[in-house]
């Protein structure tokens, strides 16, 4: 074997275990950024949601209302009667895109979800603390985007299918996607630290309906949907498919950490 020949492969053998630490690195801060199922987070309440319609803003630009579904939710806040809007969603219109099977995906709930790709936007209405075991963080109120990241080398650490956050301002094309590290560094800009800002993934309620919003004894709030998938290979006589998502979008703030 040539000289040259034997560089290439040592070049190649370096870049992949480069690409597999990159991996392990960024599967690391993102399990201890999951292990809280990072959300709004709440006192003692009971939640609602109700349906809302998409309109353009100052800050939500034709271009970005184009890719979303008109329809959305609001989930409600309900303190003694007290009424407060926390957030409203809104899911993306052009389907969510989908790949073949590969390695690790069975260990992920949603491992047939194309990571990075775009879910839809969040707008937070209010600014509480978003609690993790270990910290407490700050959110601006305001419109981020959701994209899916599935990281199955996270697998035995819990929390591994999620939805990175970005701010609107750092994710104006829909439609591409964009790699890890990307996605990360937008992330950051969303919390403003150096661990990205993300909400949990956790298993759909196949007993309840869709779209719904469901609170555990814990105050954990849930919201259930079904959105429409799309093939690089469909075909318009296909049948549009579905993935079921369940994404938490409240916890509760244990007493020693409430405001």
């Amino acid at each position: 074997m040539g000289i040259g020949k034997q560089r290439s492969k040592i070049s190649d053998r370096n870049s992949h275990r480069n690409f597999a630490r990159q991996r392990l690195s960024f599967a690391f801060i993102l399990v201890l950024l999951l292990m809280a199922g990072p959300a709004l987070a709440w006192g003692d309440q009971t939640y609602s949601m109700e349906a809302i319609k998409l309109k353009v803003s100052a800050r939500l630009p034709q271009s970005m209302v184009d890719a979303l579904s008109p329809a959305g939710v609001r989930v409600i806040g309900d303190s003694d009667g007290a009424k407060t809007a926390i957030c409203e969603i809104f899911w993306a219109a052009r389907g969510i895109a989908v790949q073949e099977s590969t390695p690790g995906a069975t260990k992920l709930l949603y491992g047939n979800v194309k990571p990075g790709t775009f879910l839809g936007v969040i707008h937070f209405l209010i600014t509480k603390r978003y609690v993790r075991d270990y910290r407490t963080q700050m959110l601006k109120p305001g419109y981020y985007t959701m994209r899916y990241i599935g990281m199955p080398e996270a697998v035995e650490a819990g929390g591994f299918d999620f939805v990175m956050l970005s701010p609107l301002s750092a994710d104006r094309t829909p439609s591409q996607i964009p790699p890890l590290d990307e996605l990360v560094r937008r992330g950051r800009l969303a919390s403003r630290t150096r661990r990205p800002l993300a909400m949990s993934l956790v298993e759909v309620d196949t007993d309840q309906k869709f779209p719904s919003l469901i609170t555990d004894d814990e105050g954990t709030c849930v919201l259930q949907v079904k959105l429409h998938l799309k093939s690089a290979k469909s075909k318009k006589s296909d049948t549009p498919q579905e993935v079921s998502l369940a994404l938490i979008v409240v916890t509760s703030i244990p007493e020693d950490l409430g405001d």
